[in-house]
């Protein structure tokens, strides 16, 4: 089992400033990163622009995650109980986390709503939805 790819995605909306967005982004990961911008246009006519970070290096990877669970302390606890609802058939695992509380350096993760997304791609061999889940599971439980 292994994390291949950990990507991350947040929206500016019009009432929000885009640095202090890339500045939540960059709470949760704990060494350079570039930041791919996109702007585009809301439903209403509302500017929006989307943040994307790309993490691929296995190093950095391991890094992350070690970082990350060791941070969301025993909010694990909702990762396990909602892991099936947060891992579909492709092997991507998806966790929202509180963007305004990121900004302030706390990492809360939520469950819908206007957060930064995280989607972690975990591979097994053979692809299987159950064997992802142990995997997220033992992820969750002991880290990378």
């Amino acid at each position: 089992m292994k994390i291949d790819a950990v990507s991350f995605f947040a929206t500016v909306h019009s009432t929000e400033d885009p640095e202090k967005v890339a500045e939540a982004i960059a709470t949760l990961i704990p060494f350079e990163f570039e930041i791919q911008s996109t702007r585009a246009e809301g439903h209403f006519g509302n500017p929006l622009i989307f943040l994307e970070v790309h993490i691929r290096k296995k190093k950095e990877i391991k890094e992350f995650w070690n970082s990350f669970i060791e941070r969301i302390g025993e909010q694990k606890n909702i990762l396990l109980e909602e892991l099936e609802q947060r891992i579909d058939e492709d092997g991507f695992f998806y966790i929202r986390v509180d963007k305004q509380q990121a900004y302030l350096g706390e990492l809360k993760l939520i469950s819908g709503g206007d957060g930064i997304i995280l989607k972690v791609k975990i591979t097994t061999y053979p692809l299987k939805r159950d064997k992802v889940l142990e995997a997220a599971k033992e992820l969750i439980l002991n880290g990378y």
